[in-house]
């Protein structure tokens, strides 16, 4: 499923050619998929960057769900940035957002 938004298609990110071609974006997918199992969120979702837009940066999105308060969501979102930074830095990438964004939002 595609739904295009101003920097790009979001999808599953099962789905995304770039990351299954990638193998530290392959790696983080599965991290995300268990974090959002463990924090019980839902789909991992990922936004290619868009060639046309030099602001534009490759993003995952967890999905929230739609009930949680924007308070949960920064909660569990600080909780899951901690465990993605350590795994990117035991993966050789000290600044993540160099290579792409993660976020939690019960908006995508």
């Amino acid at each position: 499923m595609l739904k295009h938004l101003i920097n790009g298609p979001i999808m599953p990110s099962c789905e995304s050619e770039v990351v299954q071609n990638d193998e530290f974006l392959s790696k983080l997918e599965k991290k995300l998929i268990l974090l959002s199992a463990k924090y019980g969120l839902g789909e991992v979702l990922f936004i290619e960057k868009n060639p046309l837009n030099n602001d534009s940066f490759a993003s995952f999105y967890i999905r929230a769900p739609k009930s949680w308060s924007n308070q949960k969501i920064f909660d569990v979102w600080d909780l899951i940035s901690d465990e993605v930074d350590e795994f990117a830095a035991k993966e050789g990438h000290d600044n993540l957002m160099e290579i792409c964004n993660v976020a939690v939002s019960d908006r995508c």
